[in-house]
């Protein structure tokens, strides 16, 4: 899977936002808010844009960093906002 536009994640007075950047822009005219996992699910997913990045590795990746959650809760967590993702064609699977 892969982001279908490239996104940039930014934090303004502690609000997480990502928006569509360069030619992406006419792509996707929103804006998504966005919590700290979801900050880093569009990170990892941008990094791997060219090659794309499979579930089982995106969940990987996050468990290095969310030591306290379960491997399940972090599956779970990146199921929802990818499907939200998909839901706004954002997301190529």
């Amino acid at each position: 899977m892969r982001l279908a536009v490239e996104m940039a994640v930014m934090n303004m007075d502690g609000e997480i936002s990502a928006v569509a950047v360069g030619e992406d822009n006419a792509k996707f005219h929103g804006m998504l808010r966005l919590n700290e996992e979801a900050s880093d699910i569009i990170a990892i997913l941008n990094l791997s844009r060219e090659k794309g990045i499979s579930f089982d590795n995106l969940v990987k990746s996050l468990q290095t960093k969310y030591t306290d959650s379960t491997p399940e809760e972090i599956a779970k967590f990146t199921e929802e906002f990818l499907e939200i993702l998909y839901q706004e064609g954002l997301l190529i699977a």
